[in-house]
């Protein structure tokens, strides 16, 4: 009795396995027909100041893109990147996530507002005008790259200064 209400020696499970693999060979169509991935994302990550700072990554965007005239398309992408103030040692630590390029094929150019991350290699092609929270001194730029991951470090211009105002308590 038992036996007869399973279909097959999976059980319920082979009704799943076949819906995994119908979305599996749909989404096979999807990347035949558009033949580059599409990626678009959010991180969220709170700074050492308690302020949440939101920032997206991909290369898609639902509306245009900030990206340089030249390097419009869907075959740029924008990589994942993180900034944090590192007030103890007057820096800014900028980490952006570029797997698939190899140290040489990055182009790195730093202002005082902004820092600009090129790269290209074998059919990957990487962009991001990452603008500073506070002014930077660009000579002052080191980045190392290791595993797919670039780390940017610039000391500010100046100390950043707490915000808000001492109180005085009557």
């Amino acid at each position: 009795m038992f036996r007869e209400w399973r279909k097959s020696e999976k059980g319920i499970f082979g009704d799943f396995e076949r819906e995994f693999e119908e979305m599996n060979e749909l989404m096979n169509r999807i990347m035949r027909s558009t033949g580059k991935p599409e990626v678009f994302g959010f991180s969220m990550q709170v700074g050492p100041d308690g302020v949440p700072h939101v920032e997206h990554f991909g290369n898609v965007r639902p509306h245009g893109n900030d990206m340089g005239a030249r390097e419009t398309g869907q075959d740029v992408r924008e990589p994942f990147t993180s900034s944090i103030i590192d007030e103890k040692n007057n820096e800014l630590n900028i980490t952006a996530e570029m797997p698939g390029i190899q140290k040489e094929d990055i182009e790195l150019n730093a202002t005082e507002n902004e820092v600009i991350i090129k790269a290209q290699s074998s059919g990957r092609k990487y962009y991001k005008r990452e603008n500073t929270p506070c002014p930077v001194n660009p000579d002052s730029a080191r980045a190392k790259y290791n595993n797919g991951v670039l780390e940017i470090t610039l000391k500010l211009k100046e100390e950043p200064k707490p915000s808000g105002k001492v109180v005085k308590i009557d």
